[in-house]
């Protein structure tokens, strides 16, 4: 039910060049309009209490209207639906033009109702909500869609007893589609199974549909990645990961051989797809006689592995048994990692059923096409991880794991990398944080998810890249109520938590466990700052990444959350005006979400890096210089600035004794030289008093620097999206090489580096 573009967001200003406000959580049973009230008497500054009361009561009977006027509508609606249902088998016509004379007055009803005309928002609500006018709309939404289906339920049984088969495959097809609005995946694939047993091929939505229903339903089988892994398994799994990165199965190689600027292109594959694999296919490494072609080129095989597991397209089974070998596909058939369909209606077959024709004959395995029910996405140089694609929605009864997005890797690309014995990685989802960990400085790790789905893939990914002899535990609940008594606290904890603001469940698109944090956004970041004294070491390093309200305001909100001191520095993007960050679906939901950022006195979101070492002399959490655009896309800054912070702050906890100082490798120079630039004057006069003065000092550098080298160019169009990855731009082949003037951030480095004792 999103709403075009995909690309919303985020931010706000504070008004009247007042500091922002510090905000607090307000009850589920807040209202909205006393919300709107408040921000708007908020702005005047000296509205009077009794005028502002009349208002908040004014807006208050609005709304008390406004939701008995939605619910006669869904009783209204709710009825019609009734009086379909009691019309099977009859086919009297002059009930029939009653019923149907009654719909289309309801509906043009519905256009007068306030905030919009319920119909039209795309799907049926999936959870819960507080806000009552939102939860109203919904319901509405909900029962005119229930009775479009009850009258498309009557068509298909009176076409049943006829020959019409055309008429019968298009009245069961409007019926998936409706079962689609209502997010009923094994309703509407039976009825489209029928449809393409009906009349196959009649009705040019029946390909593409029945396609997408398969899509949808195959990952959400109770045995979806639940099988043990073996030690057999494992080495399967070991052999399928040779074979990507035999075939170059890279962040560089898939986007040269593409043409995509970056890899959030193949989040939203759906309308990308064609572009994409027409680059692919132009750039394959295949000669031909008639033409010459000059461009680079990538491995046939390649295309393939692309095609199935990045643009979610259907291959022959028989292609993945020649691309893995036999064994190997048949242990992501039982894994339901893929799965076999037959014909052009795309029928699930079983795993056994597809195993058993590909032991039959490995080079046509009964003619079965192949799906991906897995993305598997490039990290760092030589890492896989798999995820859930972005159309596995959310509902009571599955919550996906979600795919590899720009704050996952802000925080792969900051977080410290310093060699630690033990890491924590919480809201772990696919496992990636703690997977590239086990990759380049961790001997072990655990992992805490609360969703039920996450430990499935995180024990696959671990397999999948032999690490998972590293792994301590992986564990299901919530943060550290996870996880068992331990002899030893963690040396380093890494956390990519919720942070999509959700006041009162009223943003549809904030729904999914891995959005939703709470009203503010800060919800779980909370409840990781609160614990991590119990769980971290006196000198380990805590990590995280989070969208930030009033950021601010987020250094005293960390001091006051930690029971123990606390010293760290929180890095921020370019805040965003809170009025842009809109993760809804309905002209209803922004409205009341606005304002409910508002009564929380939220003016801006702002995309922010934490480094947190608990323990120590005093409590002293800052923010690292100036605010810095694309924070996180930035890797470059994130790696020479932010990870060597965390190193410091760590060394000048344990005041090691220091022996000799070591600066981090400086980017070759480049051919051209540049323009000396003013920097900007230190935080602090002497670094060598405060440790983190060189990070923020060189923070400032940088921020400097690409602010000069960015003068007289055109600026780059802002990011905007409904939710953490819902905007273009996530993924290295987005990001812009160093920027210039890298000498100097070097020289801060080295001081840096020197302070601590390194």
């Amino acid at each position: 039910g999103w709403t075009a573009p995909k690309v919303l967001h985020r931010r706000a200003v504070c008004t009247l060049g007042r500091p922002a406000p510090t905000f607090s959580r307000t009850s589920a049973s807040s209202s909205a309009p006393a919300a709107l009230a408040s921000a708007v008497f908020a702005l005047r500054g000296r509205g009077s209490r009794d005028r502002r009361e009349v208002h908040v009561a004014r807006l208050a009977r609005e709304d008390t209207t406004a939701i008995a006027e939605l619910d006669v509508a869904t009783r209204n609606f709710a009825d019609l639906r009734e009086q379909w249902e009691a019309m099977a088998g009859l086919t009297d016509q002059s009930v029939l033009s009653q019923l149907v004379a009654k719909e289309q007055e309801l509906k043009e009803a519905l256009k007068a109702l306030p905030y919009g005309d319920p119909s039209e928002t795309t799907t049926a609500p999936r959870h819960h909500c507080d806000d009552g006018l939102v939860r109203a709309h919904g319901a509405v939404t909900q029962a005119v869609i229930e009775a479009e289906l009850a009258r498309s339920q009557w068509e298909v049984q009176q076409l049943r007893g006829s020959q019409d088969n055309n008429n019968l495959s298009s009245a069961l097809i409007n019926s998936a589609v409706l079962r689609l609005r209502m997010f009923d995946i094994d309703g509407a694939y039976e009825d489209l199974q029928e449809a393409a047993a009906a009349q196959p091929g009649w009705d040019s939505r029946l390909e593409l549909l029945t396609r997408y229903s398969a899509q949808l339903k195959g990952p959400r089988h109770a045995d979806f990645m639940g099988q043990e892994l073996s030690s057999s398994s494992s080495a399967l799994l070991a052999e399928i990961r040779q074979v990507f990165l035999a075939n170059q199965y890279q962040v560089e190689t898939i986007l040269m051989g593409s043409k995509a600027s970056s890899m959030s292109e193949f989040i939203f594959v759906e309308s990308r797809a064609d572009a994409l694999e027409q680059g692919l296919l132009e750039n394959v490494e295949e000669k031909n006689p008639m033409k010459e072609n000059s461009g680079p080129k990538i491995p046939v095989d390649l295309v393939d592995l692309v095609r199935i597991f990045l643009l979610h397209r259907v291959l022959p089974l028989a292609r993945l048994c020649q691309l893995f070998g036999p064994e190997c596909t048949k242990l992501l058939l039982r894994l339901r990692a893929i799965s076999a369909i037959a014909g052009n209606e795309c029928r699930l077959v079983e795993p056994e059923e597809a195993c058993t024709a590909v032991d039959a004959n490995s080079f046509s395995c009964g003619a079965f096409f192949a799906m991906s029910n897995v993305a598997i996405w490039p990290v760092e140089e030589d890492l896989l991880v798999a995820t859930d694609f972005e159309k596995t929605f959310s509902d009571s009864t599955l919550e996906p794991v979600m795919y590899i997005s720009e704050d996952s890797l802000a925080l792969l690309a900051a977080a410290p990398r310093e060699a630690v014995d033990s890491l924590l990685d919480l809201c772990c989802g696919s496992g990636v944080q703690g997977i590239v960990a086990l990759r380049y400085y961790a001997s072990s790790a655990s992992f805490v998810d609360l969703n039920p789905r996450s430990p499935r893939f995180v024990r696959f990914n671990l397999a999948l890249n032999c690490l998972a002899h590293k792994a301590e535990g992986v564990f299901e609940g919530n943060l550290y109520d996870a996880l068992p008594p331990r002899e030893r606290p963690y040396d380093a904890i890494v956390a990519n938590p919720p942070f999509v603001p959700n006041p009162q469940g009223i943003a549809s698109g904030a729904g999914a466990m891995f959005g939703n944090g709470g009203d503010t956004g800060e919800k779980v970041l909370q409840g990781i700052l609160q614990g991590a004294s119990q769980h971290l070491s006196p000198t380990g390093r805590l990590s995280f990444v989070a969208m930030s309200p009033n950021v601010q305001e987020l250094p005293r909100r960390i001091s006051e959350w930690c029971d123990v001191n606390t010293t760290g520095l929180v890095f921020s993007g370019t805040p965003t005006p809170a009025e842009r960050y809109q993760p809804t679906s309905s002209g209803v939901e922004t409205s009341r979400y606005q304002a409910a950022l508002a009564d929380m006195g939220i003016t801006s979101l702002s995309e922010v890096v934490g480094v947190m070492v608990m323990g120590g002399t005093e409590k002293k959490v800052s923010i690292a210089g100036e605010a810095r655009p694309e924070l996180w896309a930035d890797h470059s800054f994130l790696r020479m600035v932010v990870q060597k912070s965390g190193d410091a702050s760590s060394a000048s906890e344990s005041r090691p004794q220091a022996t000799e100082s070591v600066a981090p490798p400086v980017p070759p120079p480049k051919k051209k030289t540049e323009p000396k630039r003013s920097m900007p004057a230190p935080v602090t006069p002497d670094p060598a008093v405060d440790p983190y003065a060189a990070a923020a000092n060189a923070a400032a550098a940088v921020s400097a620097a690409s602010t000069a080298a960015s003068q007289g160019e055109p600026q780059k169009q802002a990011r905007e999206g409904n939710l953490p990855g819902f905007q273009p731009g996530f993924f290295p082949g987005y990001c812009q090489g160093p920027a210039p003037a890298w000498e100097p951030t070097a020289k801060e480095l080295e001081k840096l580096m020197a302070t601590s004792g390194r």
